[in-house]
């Protein structure tokens, strides 16, 4: 039986992994989401859900990222209050960030030193996402933005929390303490003055805190894309027969 996988465009790129020798055409990681939505499709089973402060942050701001961004370069059409829409074709499966007179697909940077201050980023899994984008809403060219904003509340919370058991779970490294509770009390200090110097960048400028990359269409690497979902669907329809 023949399966019409449908792949979301945050996998392409995993597809299109080859592995370490030349000879071998699927990688480790383009075999791993194959087997992984084969296991889906046949028994249901899915990947336990891992939430690192990364994402968490990343889902929390996502809102507010995308109306920083469309405050910056004018898009006048962006709503956050509308829920994104589900968009299928013969290949792909997905829900742009904003699909409307733009195409943007929006990157929240956990910290300064992991946002794009110079140069352009190279992953090459972003251009093949947005690729993908661009085949399911017919767009010619896609924003990718890259965006830094201070940490939710109750993030900048629990990495306080973190980071004081970290400290109290290292006396040795504050040997001049004369009890328990000028340990506690100076670990809370320490985690709460490191804490907030990564969490907080609202001094900085906003046009500062937002990078805007546009990747054109590629219509040879969109063709070149569907020829590997197919030749995916190959492995998954055997993967199907094997259990």
């Amino acid at each position: 039986m023949k399966h019409n996988w449908l792949i979301r465009p945050s996998e392409m790129g995993g597809l299109m992994t080859q592995g370490r020798k030349k000879e071998e055409v699927w990688g480790d990681t383009a075999m791993k989401i194959i087997q992984k939505n084969v296991l889906f499709h046949k028994f249901g089973i899915e990947e336990p859900v891992v939430m690192t402060k990364q994402m968490d942050k990343g889902i929390y701001n996502e809102a507010k990222n995308m109306e920083l961004a469309a405050r910056i370069y004018g898009w006048i059409d962006v709503d956050t209050k509308q829920p994104k829409k589900r968009l299928v074709n013969d290949f792909f499966i997905g829900e742009p960030d904003h699909n409307g007179i733009n195409l943007v697909d929006i990157k929240s940077s956990f910290s300064a030193d992991s946002f794009p201050w110079f140069g352009n980023p190279d992953n090459k899994a972003y251009e093949y996402q947005l690729q993908a984008y661009m085949d399911l809403t017919g767009h010619q060219e896609a924003e990718l933005v890259y965006v830094l904003s201070s940490h939710p509340e109750h993030l900048i919370r629990s990495e306080i929390k973190r980071l004081t058991y970290y400290f109290v779970d290292r006396p040795h490294e504050f040997n001049f303490m004369t009890s328990i509770e000028d340990l506690w009390t100076y670990a809370e200090e320490k985690a709460t003055e490191i804490v907030m110097r990564e969490a907080m960048v609202d001094h900085i400028p906003e046009e500062k805190r937002v990078r805007k990359f546009t990747i054109k269409r590629n219509n040879e690497l969109i063709e070149r894309m569907h020829e590997r979902v197919i030749a995916a669907r190959n492995i998954f329809d055997d993967l199907m027969e094997q259990l």
